[in-house]
């Protein structure tokens, strides 16, 4: 066997162990014996190259591969990219259109010497990110910017109305108005005809007299109680129905519905918000219940920085509001049973339950007017329970079932801080 390599093998050998750099101090012998040499001829390459070389330059490899809905990202020998942040910037990454499903950080050491010929190791880097195309309907900032655009054109096109009467400070009152069971997108039977327009103008008509008959108090809180199946359906697939299934005949598309009850509730808060702080109170029904959690959320983040704006869209379906020595509470209705109610809220708001003497529960979901009084504990003085009407008009079902001629209203009432109801106003739809 020939043992001085030739001046190719010479190369050959003198590139594997610059592209090895640490066995250029070791394993000479497998090295020798892979180039079918000598260990003194390997060892001797070996030398000359540490001779020449500095300290090991870094070559990094960056790669972005992309599929159909994914991609992956790698960076290898590399020493200043350490973390996945860091891989993401040097890979130009664009977190708007990305988002990072997994990822693996790896290190190995590499061995080089100095002017001096003194051994030097350092440690280098490889990372590698799992990347996947955001959902454009999970993209949180995308929705937020998308909302503000959508909405920020909104105007006031009502009259406003004016409160000179006065303050006293024993004269406090809230405004609660309750627009209830709006359905948006129902179709209406001949006769009471309905669309998106009509709906809107009927609640903004209701909000702004409501308004108007409410001036003769002095009025420092108001509460919008928004819900109770404001939409008519809570989607479109595989056809429009309520949250259990139920099937619907709707006039638009739910993403339209949707849209315009969210711009319909933020007119209506605007305009109430020039007279009184607004609490909204986010009361889902059966028909709308994943879409008004959804509106409610928009709400948020539409008034997150108002300071006369504030929004309950807690998970609880039965939500109230405490006004002084008043309490009002408002669920659906279509939960739980009238009898039960007494026990469910003094439970429910027994934190404060010794502080409030007036406490009434407002509902929905009946269409109809009516209203109820159960004897509670007695610094409550009795439980009044009210079915509150609806403004949609009727519907095929409705009609064959002959649940027809109820008057179509919306309602406001009055409460005193410290006296309880004072008034209570109706707006009756012209038809």
């Amino acid at each position: 066997m020939d043992t001085d390599p030739k001046n190719d093998n010479i190369q050959e050998i003198k590139n594997y162990l610059l592209e090895n750099p640490k066995l250029l101090n070791s394993r000479y012998s497998e090295t020798a014996k892979l180039f079918d040499t000598t260990y003194e001829a390997v060892r001797s390459i070996a030398r000359r190259i540490r001779k020449h070389s500095t300290q090991p330059k870094e070559v990094e490899k960056k790669s972005f591969v992309e599929q159909e809905n994914t991609a992956t990202v790698t960076c290898e020998d590399s020493t200043r990219v350490k973390s996945l942040d860091e891989l993401l910037k040097a890979c130009n990454v664009d977190l708007s259109y990305w988002e990072v499903d997994k990822y693996d950080i790896g290190t190995y050491e590499v061995t080089g010497f100095d002017k001096e010929r003194k051994p030097i190791t350092i440690t280098m880097f490889r990372t590698k990110a799992w990347l996947k195309k955001i959902n454009p309907l999970l993209d949180v900032n995308k929705i937020r910017k998308e909302l503000v655009d959508d909405l920020k054109s909104i105007a006031i096109n009502h009259k406003k109305i004016s409160y000179d009467l006065g303050y006293k400070e024993d004269d406090e009152h809230l405004l609660e108005i309750s627009a209830f069971d709006l359905h948006l997108g129902k179709i209406g039977v001949e006769g009471d005809n309905y669309s998106l327009k009509i709906a809107s103008e009927r609640m903004m008509h209701a909000v702004e007299h409501l308004l108007k008959r409410s001036s003769g108090y002095y009025i420092n809180q108001i509460l919008l109680i928004v819900g109770h199946d404001l939409l008519n359906a809570d989607g479109d697939w595989p056809v429009p129905s309520t949250t259990k299934g139920t099937p619907q005949f709707n006039t638009d598309k739910h993403l339209t519905i949707y849209r315009a009850a969210r711009k319909l509730l933020i007119s209506a808060v605007n305009y109430l918000s020039e007279v009184a702080p607004v609490h909204i109170m986010v009361i889902p029904g059966n028909h709308d219940k994943e879409s008004m959690m959804h509106i409610g959320d928009a709400l948020e983040i539409y008034y997150e920085n108002s300071e006369d704006v504030s929004v309950d869209n807690s998970m609880c379906l039965m939500k109230g509001y405490h006004y002084g020595k008043c309490l009002v509470v408002s669920d659906h209705g279509d939960g739980a049973k009238l009898n039960d109610l007494p026990g469910i809220v003094s439970q429910r708001y027994r934190d404060i339950w010794s502080e409030v003497r007036h406490v009434e529960v407002h509902r929905g979901h009946l269409h109809t007017n009516k209203s109820t009084k159960l004897q509670a504990v007695e610094e409550l003085q009795g439980l009044t329970i009210r079915n509150l009407s609806s403004l949609s008009a009727t519907d095929e079902w409705h009609d064959a079932k002959g649940y027809i001629g109820n008057i179509k209203k919306a309602s406001a009432f009055v409460w005193s801080k410290y006296n309880g109801l004072q008034a209570k106003f109706n707006y009756n739809v012209k038809i």
